[in-house]
């Protein structure tokens, strides 16, 4: 099948039935035409198949056994020198290369969990992607592109404002589970952003066709397809897009005198 067509069936389930690395895989196939996921999915079987843990133990026990596997045995690891590279963000070059950015380590880590019966959920924390452990008694936070380092607030406050400046306040939301669906949009976004950066539209327009179906970020999908429209020198086509992005986005929404402008130069080219 189609990956975007089996995307959109995939995203049309309640949440709670998304398969999410099935998911994660097939967003991987609008790269590597016919790709199997079993092998992938087989890999994350026998990493969870290594893990001593279970419900009966402790959290705190869980984590070190997910970590052990998959840190010190098999030495997955967060890609620095290589952070933007698309690789990092399909869920099969993850698990081959061992390497990946935060938001497919932790895919990683929480569906080996999860075939172990464990908790943990992913966390949109920004500008760093995180897991955790809910509680009672307290929530543990995980950070698996820094080896299944568990956070203390401290420690989230720090590498909020290393992201962000200073100022930056940590918020309770921050923390937050998310569903399926916004995990896989945010790797959806990720790729987005790799491949604007390397002036590959075509590619950038199927990130954006997927995210469109995973119905997170609509208006912000509807503008962007229209920019990139646009950068192709698609003039009626962006027309169109952003036209459209008006039409539902608010009046104070930041971003639309830029649209405005765009479509400005737009008219300009077409008279």
């Amino acid at each position: 099948m189609d990956p975007i067509r089996q995307f959109n069936d995939l995203m049309e389930c309640e949440d709670e039935q998304i398969n999410l690395a099935e998911a994660a895989l097939t967003i991987a196939a609008t790269e590597y035409a016919g790709l199997d996921p079993a092998p992938s999915i087989e890999s994350l079987d026998r990493l969870a198949a290594r893990v001593e843990a279970g419900p009966e133990l402790s959290a705190l026990a869980n984590i070190a056994a997910i970590n052990k596997v998959l840190f010190e045995e098999e030495n997955f690891t967060g890609s620095n020198e290589e952070y933007d590279d698309p690789r990092n963000s399909y869920l099969n070059d993850v698990i081959e290369r061992k390497k990946g950015i935060p938001i497919t380590l932790s895919v990683v880590y929480t569906e080996v969990a999860r075939r172990r019966g464990l908790p943990l959920v992913g966390v949109g924390f920004p500008g760093h992607f995180l897991v955790k452990h809910p509680g009672p008694p307290a929530d543990i936070v995980i950070d698996p592109y820094h080896q299944g380092a568990v956070l203390a607030p401290a420690d989230c406050a720090a590498l909020l404002q290393a992201h962000f400046g200073p100022e930056a306040d940590l918020k309770p939301e921050y923390l937050a589970a998310v569903t399926k669906k916004q995990i896989l949009s945010r790797m959806l976004n990720n790729l987005k952003g790799s491949y604007f950066r390397r002036t590959n539209y075509p590619k950038v327009l199927t990130m954006i066709e997927l995210a469109l179906a995973a119905g997170e970020d609509v208006l912000s999908n509807l503008r962007d397809r229209g920019m990139v429209y646009f950068a192709m020198r698609r003039y009626t086509d962006a027309a169109k897009e952003l036209n459209t992005y008006l039409t539902l986005a608010g009046r104070d929404d930041r971003e639309v005198q830029e649209v405005l402008q765009v479509l400005g130069r737009i008219k300009g080219m077409m008279n």
